[in-house]
């Protein structure tokens, strides 16, 4: 750990500013923070914030 309490691994989110532990999760907190544009079941309408969560939607939907 450095001297302010983060490890060289951690990366900063280049819009707010946010430090997240690893890039998974600086992209997950992009998707849901940042991107404006929703994801859209083609088959219900459904809007989902990042394209995860409608992946787990579609084995749902009918």
């Amino acid at each position: 750990m450095g001297l302010f309490g983060s490890s060289s691994n951690d990366l900063k989110c280049k819009k707010c500013g946010t430090v997240l532990s690893d890039s998974e999760r600086l992209k997950k907190h992009q998707e849901k923070a940042h991107n404006k544009k929703k994801e859209k079941c083609r088959v219900c309408g459904t809007e989902f914030d990042t394209q995860d969560e409608l992946r787990k939607h579609k084995k749902n939907c009918k």
